[in-house]
Order: structure tokens, then C-alpha cells, then sequence
């Protein structure tokens, strides 16, 4: 209410002054301009009570009552204030969506309009699908010129095929958010790769948000690309309702233990995912154990890769006992961890208790031949395994030729391959080999070197010139050198020969471990390598000993490698082409 200068207030307005605050007041007297402020303004005027009948027709004015009052009630002016608001509200939204769409209109983005940035490709945008764009094409060119960035072509192009590839391409933040937006609302892509983009956290955030929206992709490979802990969170909370994504590949990506838990979470809620590979991390022991337990609930996961995670002690028992209990899993890469004696223990009674596995990854894993021989227990009770790759492993020609062994007693046992990788193994083993094949069909194995039965070891035999040289060498240097040929450690040798767990091997016992691993040495090389190594002259070879014997070797290799001189022209380089020639001649090389 409202009255213009020279007249005096009327009593409604006396009373509207009243009962309503001053910050009403002003939100009053700003609606005054428009129509709907008008018709309030009338509506709670003193004379709204009047009919517009009488006071046309009547001729007599109506004596209004003495004490009589028209009152306006405060709930009624803030229930008409607060209509009027939301109206004005709507048309200023309105007005402004109509603004937006205007802009956009005239900001249309055009292929044509952009140069050729992308180096991968010599043709231009403009030479893409003459039918016009997709609309997930158009979403991305549209981000790119919103964010200031430039368009990638290749990934602009592939937007419009099944298969997504982005490899070796930097991703910063913008660049990761346009081509999720560009994702969002694609229905032709399946399959998506990132490689070597470094997206870290922000990237793989935006990819989860492109993934929870998109229901078409069924593979997503995001590989070494150092998501870290907060692309596995949002990664993982993106699939554990998702019902589309089949494979899912997050290979390097600098995971570690507490991370584990957000796949274990996504395990146990997920039911569309077949195909998990989480290789080259850092699970180890706790985070082999957190992931052990959502492995064991789940029944639709097919194909696990948790290879080189150090997994080793509580983590790789959580992973075999976990493997005991899935009957759905058909194929485990648990290669390049520590399994060791406590992991082959769990997985030998994993064997003979699953009947789905068909293949089975144990390459490097620490695995000695008394480690073998557990496995090879749990796989004479089981009928299903098909393959199994034990390649890297501490396995000396005796017990390479017992697993064969086992394989000829057992014909329940359903390898079709076995994969020993460069383990070498005796004649006897070929001929027991070329046996089961025709026995067994299909039947292959995998294997090294052959080595002959009557072969002479160089104590006895008559030495060439280049082996009298290999004597004369440093035998540490000698001993180093032929165990990385060889591929074992030392350090697992001492333990197998430490069976009283003393921490120290007489010269009988260590001389008996090399003579075990063929190491080309007579017994004064062999004598001149424990003296050298039995600092403290006690006769035996300490543990320490033996770790200070390792660290002199890595020290003298490492300075080698920083001189100018050429690794084969150093005393190392030396060593290892004797040691080859000697190996060579004494030993039947053949392909398999």
C-alpha cells in the first residue's frame, strides 16, 4: 500500500504500516510496476471490502461503523508476497534458458573451423563422415572450445567406432574431462583405452563419471596411468552397480594395500564382470588378504591377473585359500609374487578341492623343488586343470623329471600343457616326454636346455682352454654370474640347504648345494670361493656372509656400468662368455 504525496494515510494503511516489517515493506513497493503488484495493491486496499455494485448504484453513502475496522491478516500478506516472488522467479529463469539457447545457437561449433593439431594423422577434421556429426562428436568439440583446449582428432574420429583408443597421448585435466564428456552419451564405443595418458586422480574421476552415465561400453582398459588411491575408489564405486562392463584392465596404476578394500567392495556387489587385471601393483600382504575375501564371494568373475603384486606370506595363503572356496574363477595369474612354500601349500589344497580352474600362473614364485612337489600332490587329485605355467622357478632337472613322472602315474591329471619355461632337464625327461605324447593327446611341455646323463663335470673331465681360464677367474664372480644365467637366487638355495635353520652351511653342505645347480667349478675353485666368503674363518658360510658376498657383487657390476668401458670388455663380460662356451660344450642344447 502506497500513498502519494499530499494525502494523509488511511487507516488500512496505518495498519499495513503496523503489522508489516520494513524489509516487506521494500519487497512491497519494488512489485509496484508490475500487473500482478497492482491488483494485490488494490486487493488490500480499504475499499476491497466494498462491493462494486452498491457503490455504483447507491445513491446514499453507507455510514461505516464508529469502531469498526477492516483488519488485513499478516499471513495473508506473506502468502500473496511469496506467490508473487516465485512467478517473477520463473519468468527470470525462463527468460535466461532462452538466452542460453540463443548463445549456443549462434556459437555452433564447426569441424571445419578447426586446424589440424593432432600429429598422428595427416587428414584433416573436415574430411570425417560427410552425414554429420555424432552427437557425442559434437559434446566433445564443444568441451574442447568451452575449456580452451584442443581437439584430438584420432579421438574425435574414434568416437564413431567400437573402439577407443587413446596410447601415449598426455591427458591433462581438461583434455580427461572433455573426453569424458564426449563419452557420456555415446552409444557406439565398446570398447575404451587409456594408456600412458597420466590421468592420475582427477582423470579417472572424470572417466567413472563418463562410465556410471554410459551404458555401452563393455571393456575399459585404463593402463599405467598412476590413478592411484583415489582412481580406485571412484573407479570401482562406478562398476559396483554397473551391469555392462565385462572387462576391466587397470594394469600399473600404483595401487597399494588399503586400496584393496575398494575391490573388494565392487566384488561383492558387482554380478556383470568377468575379466579383472590388476597387474604390476603393490597389493603384498594386506592387501592380498582384503582382496582374498571379496575373490571368495564372488560368482561371476572368470579371469583374475594379480601377477606381479607382491603378494607373498598372509597375502599369498588369503589368495590360495580364497581359491578353495570360489568355484567360478577358470583362469588366476598370480606370476612375479613370493609364494613360496606357505603360498604352494595353500594352492595344493586349492587343487585338489576346486573344479573350475582351468589354468593356473605360478611362474616366479620363489617355488623350490620341495614347493613343486606339494603342487604337484593337490594335482594328482584334480581332473580339470588344463594349464599350468611354473616357468622361473628354483626347479632342478630331478624334479622337473618328477612332475613328468607324476603326469605318466596319474592319468586322472588333465595337463595339456605345462610350461617350464628355460628350466633345464635331462635326456631322460625328453625320452619320458616323447612318451606321453603319444599316450596323451593333446600334451605339450615347455623346457630349457637337455642335458646329457653321462656328462662329465669339469673335475673329472678333460678341460678345454677356455675352461682352465674359467678356474683361474674369481670364483664369486664365477658363482654370481652363473646363478643369473641360471636364473635362481642364491639366497633361496641356502635356505633349502639350511634344514636346521642354523643361518649358517659347512663347506660339505654349501658344496653340496652347488654341486646340486651344476655350477663349472673343481673342488679348488670351489675351496678358494668359501674362503673367500668365510670372512670370519669359522669354516662355514654364514647367511650375512652371504649377503655381504651378494652386495660386493652388485657394487662391482654397478661400477662396470657407469665406466666407458663396455660391459663386455670388464672382467664381468669376460666371466659370463667362458661360462656360456663351457655350458655349451658340456651340456646338449635343443630347441622345444
Amino acid at each position: 500500500m502506497d500513498v502519494k504525496r499530499g494525502e494523509s494515510p488511511s487507516m488500512g494503511e496505518k495498519i499495513f504500516r503496523m503489522v508489516t516489517p520494513p524489509a516487506k515493506r521494500e519487497a512491497r513497493r519494488s512489485l509496484k510496476s508490475t500487473s500482478l503488484g497492482m491488483a494485490a495493491k488494490y486487493r488490500l486496499s480499504t475499499n476491497s471490502s466494498v462491493s462494486s455494485n452498491a457503490s455504483s448504484t447507491s445513491t446514499v453513502p453507507a455510514k461505516p461503523a464508529p469502531n469498526k475496522v477492516n483488519r488485513v491478516r499478516k499471513s495473508d500478506i506473506d502468502l500473496q508476497l511469496q506467490k508473487e516472488m516465485e512467478q517473477i522467479r520463473m519468468e527470470e529463469e525462463e527468460r535466461k534458458r532462452g538466452e542460453e539457447l540463443m548463445l549456443k545457437e549462434k556459437q555452433k561449433i564447426k569441424i571445419e573451423d578447426f586446424e589440424d593439431y593432432d600429429l598422428d594423422d595427416d587428414s584433416d577434421l573436415s574430411d570425417t563422415e560427410s552425414l554429420g556429426e555424432e552427437i557425442s562428436q559434437r559434446m566433445y568439440m564443444e568441451a574442447c572450445k568451452d575449456l580452451h583446449i584442443t581437439p584430438i582428432k584420432a579421438l574425435y574420429k574414434a568416437l564413431r567406432t567400437d573402439r577407443l583408443a587413446v596410447v601415449g597421448v598426455i591427458l591433462k585435466k581438461n583434455e580427461s574431462k572433455a573426453c569424458a564428456i564426449g563419452l557420456v552419451r555415446n552409444s557406439i564405443v565398446e570398447t575404451l583405452i587409456l594408456e600412458s595418458n597420466e590421468l592420475g586422480g582427477y582423470g579417472a574421476k572424470c572417466i567413472a563419471d563418463a562410465i556410471t552415465r554410459n551404458e555401452y561400453l563393455t571393456e575399459i582398459r585404463i593402463v599405467e596411468n598412476n590413478i592411484g588411491t583415489e582412481g580406485a575408489r571412484v573407479i570401482c564405486d562406478a562398476l559396483r552397480k554397473n551391469n555392462y562392463v565385462r572387462r576391466l584392465d587397470l594394469k600399473g596404476n600404483g595401487f597399494h594395500e588399503e586400496d584393496a578394500k575398494y575391490f573388494k567392495d565392487m566384488l561383492d556387489e558387482n554380478h556383470a564382470l568377468r575379466e579383472l587385471y590388476l597387474s604390476h601393483n603393490k597389493f603384498q600382504e594386506l592387501g592380498g588378504e582384503i582382496f582374498a575375501d571379496g575373490l571368495a564371494n564372488n560368482d561371476f568373475l572368470r579371469v583374475l591377473d594379480l601377477s606381479w603384486n607382491h603378494l607373498r606370506m598372509r597375502g599369498a595363503m588369503a589368495i590360495g585359500s580364497a581359491l578353495q572356496v570360489n568355484r567360478h574363477l577358470e583362469k588366476l595369474d598370480i606370476s612375479w609374487n613370493g609364494f613360496h612354500i606357505r603360498g604352494a601349500l595353500t594352492i595344493s589344497r586349492a587343487l585338489e578341492i576346486n573344479t573350475t580352474l582351468l589354468e593356473l600362473n605360478l611362474s616366479c614364485n620363489r617355488l623350490s623343488d620341495g614347493c613343486i612337489q606339494i603342487l604337484v600332490n593337490g594335482l594328482k587329485k584334480n581332473s580339470n586343470l588344463k594349464v599350468l605355467r611354473i616357468a622361473q622357478n628354483q626347479i632342478y632337472p630331478p624334479g622337473a623329471f618328477k612332475i613328468l613322472e607324476s603326469i605318466e602315474n596319474t592319468p586322472s591329471i588333465a595337463l595339456e600343457l605345462l610350461d617350464l619355461g628355460d628350466t633345464p632337464v635331462m635326456d631322460t625327461f625328453e625320452k619320458l616326454y616323447k612318451k606321453l605324447q603319444e599316450i596323451r593327446n593333446p600334451f605339450k611341455v615347455i623346457y630349457g636346455m637337455v642335458w646329457a646323463t653321462d656328462r662329465q663335470s669339469l673335475a673329472s673331465a678333460d678341460q678345454e682352454p677356455e675352461e682352465e681360464d674359467l678356474l683361474n677367474e674369481d670364483p664369486l664372480l664365477v658363482l654370481f654370474e652363473y646363478a643369473r644365467l641360471q636364473n635362481f637366487r642364491l639366497v633361496d638355495m641356502f635356505k633349502q640347504l639350511d634344514t636346521d635353520n642354523s643361518g649358517s652351511l659347512d663347506r660339505q653342505e654349501f658344496s653340496r648345494g652347488l654341486a646340486q645347480v651344476n655350477i663349472p667349478m673343481n673342488r679348488r675353485s670351489l675351496n678358494r670361493l668359501i674362503d673367500m666368503m668365510d670372512v670370519d674363518g669359522d669354516g662355514e658360510i654364514d647367511f650375512s656372509e652371504l649377503m655381504a658376498a651378494q652386495q660386493k657383487h652388485k657394487q662391482l657390476l654397478k661400477s662396470y656400468m657407469k665406466s666407458e668401458r663396455p660391459l663386455e670388455d670388464t672382467e664381468i663380460g669376460r666371466i659370463d662368455r667362458l661360462l656360456r662356451k663351457v655350458m655349451y660344450k658340456r651340456f646338449l642344447m635343443r630347441k622345444f
